[in-house]
């Protein structure tokens, strides 16, 4: 049994695979199989279990953005006075014309780290 083979028992939120399980203990018992075959078959069950685990990799990014997302709105509201119900007109204006900006200089082509270097005044300063 090659190591692809061996190696693809897959758990995706606790919960195994069994369908890639099945088709990697068929394919190291069934010996008629040719090694063209064989080969072809580890080769998806290698993809997949690649996949699998960049799936779980995005999943714990796209968690952390969501958390920082919250965190940065919680900031917001609170610093700002406003809650969710009743948000202030003025602030509103002014995350939007900064998310505006922003996105225009992503576009341009400017890296994030030189947009957030660049300090502007903000509207609620003094």
């Amino acid at each position: 049994m090659s190591e692809a083979t061996a190696d693809v028992v897959l758990r995706e939120e606790g919960h195994e695979d069994y369908a890639i399980t099945d088709v990697a203990a068929l394919l190291a018992e069934d010996r008629d199989v040719s090694p063209r075959t064989r080969h072809a078959v580890e080769g998806l069950l290698q993809r997949h279990r690649l996949l699998a685990d960049e799936l779980s990799r995005q999943r714990k990014l796209l968690q952390e953005w969501i958390l920082s997302q919250l965190t940065y709105k919680a900031l917001y509201l609170q610093y700002s006075g406003q809650t969710p119900e009743a948000p202030s007109v003025e602030l509103m204006r002014e995350k939007d014309m900064v998310r505006r900006r922003i996105r225009e200089q992503l576009h341009a082509g400017r890296d994030y780290l030189s947009v957030l270097d660049e300090q502007s005044r903000s509207l609620s300063r003094p």
